[in-house]
Formats: C-alpha cells, structure tokens, sequence
C-alpha cells in the first residue's frame, strides 16, 4: 500500500502532456515560490479589505457590509485554509509525486489569482447605509397621556432643548410614553439613530456602555478593553460618528455622569438628544434637564 497512492498520483497525471508533465516535475520548486507569493497577496488583500471595512463600519455608524464583500472574505478565508492544506501536502510530498505536486500548486495559484483579480473595489466603498436607525420596540395602547406626549415631542423638535428629563411616579406611563415616541421617531428624518437603553437601580457603568454600544451595533469594539475610561473614550468616538441621534435613558434611580459613561453633552451644534424617565425630579434638575411631569391619570382615564 506504500508504493500505491504515488503510482496513483502519476497516473492522475498521465492526462496531461508530456511535456507539461516533465515540466511540473522539473520546476517544481519555481511553482512552489509563485504559489507562496499569490498565497501572500492574497492573504495582505484580504487583511486590507478587512481594515478599509472596520473603519467604514464605524464612520458613520448605522451602515452594514456589502453583501458581494462578505462574499468575497468568507471565501478567500476558505481559499488561504486550502493554501495552507496544499502546502503541507507539498512539503511532505515523495519524490515521485513532484509532477503531480507541481500541477496542484499550479492550479491552486491559478485559483488565487482569480480570487485576487475579483476583489471588491475599495474606491466604490466596501460599506452600505444599514436598514434603519433602530428597530420599533413593542408598547401597550396609551391612554390619557397625549398632552405630556405633544410637550415631549415638542421639546425634541426644538433645536435649544438638549435634554429633557420625564419624571414621575413608578407605574405612571413613563416607560410607555417614551416607547411611542421612540417609535414615532423612527418613522421621522430628523434623527439618523434613536437608541434606547434601560438603566434600572443597579447602575453599572460598564454594563450601560455595553448597551449603548449593542444598540449601534458595535459592542465587539468595546469587548477586548476592560479599562472603563478607555472605553468611555471609545464609546464616546462611536456616538459622534453615529450622527444626529437620540438617546432614551430609560428607569434612571440617580444622577449619571455621561463623561464617566462616555457620552458626549448633547447640545444644538451636534444636533443630539438626551431624554431620561426617572422617578426623580431631583435627578432631571442635577443633569441640566429641561423637567417634564408625569401626573397621575384621572379616574376615568384610570378606568379606560
């Protein structure tokens, strides 16, 4: 059984010209040396494909690959792990396989240098504007609340109000008031991102940037740093570059620090919003929010 797979191999060859054959068992060594070079560019390729990709992703925030560039990477990737099997099985070639060897690296460049031939055009941009600024979240019928809801809307319509603080009793419609309007939000032009994140007593931190970051899609980036200023800094990068936005802090117990947390100051010139519901006017007026009341529903709305 020793001698029987090279026997094989020559006679797989035999198909070819004999001349091609003698010249695959002569110059296999040059084969070998182009194979590893297609190999190489192909490898450097990708990795710059990948590079260009990553920093379109995060400028602006929002968009997604192209379907053919997805395509293309998951391929070569399969195509490198099958460079890698050939080389092997070169190396530890017999002599009487040279031939046979010489047509399989022969071959197997041909397939990289199509490969290479066919990557996407960086120039043409490897990244599209993603299927919208966020997904609508599920919410019950609202009942009585359409006056605190027009004030709320009002105030983000409004390029002087930065940040609006939404308190009132727990149980009172908060939560469901900002979810219709988030939703609302989303129908509109105005803002490019409208993220919703849930903060609840226990504060965590990292645990908020890790939501933010979920919500923009981008919380890889924020998964191999464990230094929270550090992550700040670069959750801090992915809101600016996320565009005009509104951020919904929603069930907030106490006073946050956005540069702990890494969120830039909304304001007019950057076009962003910060909206909070809590149960405490206090928090709404400690973090510089323009302060709208919750009341209680009458007794026949409360009915309704």
């Amino acid at each position: 059984m020793e001698h029987v797979k090279p026997v094989v191999g020559i006679a797989n060859c035999l198909g070819t010209p004999v001349c091609k054959y003698l010249q695959y068992h002569r110059k296999l060594n040059d084969y070998v040396r182009n194979f590893k070079r297609m190999r190489d560019e192909l490898n450097c390729k990708m990795e710059e494909i990948e590079l260009q990709l990553k920093a379109e992703l995060l400028r602006p925030l929002g968009k997604i690959p192209k379907k053919g560039v997805e395509n293309w990477l998951k391929a070569v990737k399969q195509m490198i792990r099958e460079a890698h099997v050939v080389e092997n099985k070169v190396s530890n070639g017999r002599y009487l396989c040279r031939a046979c060897n010489g047509k399989l690296v022969d071959e197997k460049t041909r397939e990289m240098k199509e490969f290479l031939d066919k990557a996407p055009n960086a120039s043409e941009g490897l990244a599209m504007d993603g299927p919208s600024a966020g997904l609508p979240l599920p919410t019950s019928e609202l009942v009585g609340e359409e006056a605190v809801r027009n004030e709320i809307w009002a105030c983000l319509m409004q390029e002087e109000v930065s940040k609006i603080g939404v308190w009132g009793m727990g149980g009172v419609g908060k939560t469901t008031i900002m979810k219709h309007i988030h939703n609302d939000l989303l129908k509109q032009e105005r803002f490019e991102r409208v993220i919703w994140v849930t903060i609840s007593k226990e504060f965590n931190v990292m645990k908020v940037q890790d939501n933010i970051a979920s919500a923009l899609e981008s919380k890889e980036y924020l998964d191999k740093e464990e230094d929270k200023l550090v992550r700040a800094a670069i959750l801090s990068e992915m809101l600016k570059n996320a565009g005009k936005h509104v951020l919904i802090l929603d069930d907030v117990w106490d006073e946050v620090s956005l540069e702990e947390v890494g969120i830039p100051e909304p304001s007019g010139s950057n076009g962003c919003k910060l909206v909070l519901t809590t149960r405490s006017e206090h928090v709404c007026k400690y973090m510089g929010c323009k302060v709208i009341k919750v009341k209680l529903l009458s007794e026949e709305e409360a009915f309704i």
